[in-house]
């Protein structure tokens, strides 16, 4: 864990001018990894959340995330899903503040794994892998006028 503020996301950065002045990455730089052609099957014991996430991740994140590099983390990540729901539960059903503990420990754990997969535009940042581009006034005029030539 780092002390201080978070990064702010590159993309942010670069839809404010880059008040900081400082180098951004080029946007022609990628880092390309094999992507699934398909999703992978999931693990046989998942429960709803995690099986949620394991689509969400194949089928969202596919562009960054490699089958042969990445399955355990997702699959790591789909279960924390299926902990923090059982924990959510159990807590609400006993209001016990072990339970409230659990719950908050799971919570985190699930949070920090879906960070080092990328799912938060400031670890997707730091990834390299993915920026929100503005659409300018004047793009989205062109783009009109171009749909309009194909139209007619």
């Amino acid at each position: 864990m780092t002390a201080g503020r978070p990064p702010k996301p590159t993309e942010l950065k670069r839809a404010l001018g880059n008040p900081g002045q400082r180098k951004l990455p080029d946007l022609a730089v990628v880092a390309t990894l094999m992507p699934a052609l398909t999703t992978p099957e999931p693990p046989e014991d998942l429960g709803k959340a995690g099986l949620r996430l394991w689509e969400r991740a194949w089928d969202h994140a596919i562009t960054w995330l490699s089958p042969q590099s990445d399955r355990e983390a997702i699959e790591n990540a789909a279960r924390l899903a299926d902990a923090s729901e059982y924990a959510r539960a159990k807590y609400f059903a006993t209001h016990e503040a072990a339970d409230a503990r659990a719950f908050v420990a799971v919570n985190k754990a699930f949070t920090d794994s879906l960070s080092s997969l990328g799912f938060d535009p400031t670890s997707r940042s730091k990834l390299g892998v993915a920026e929100i581009k503005a659409v300018s006034a004047l793009d989205k005029l062109v783009a009109k006028r171009e749909a309009r030539s194909k139209n007619n």
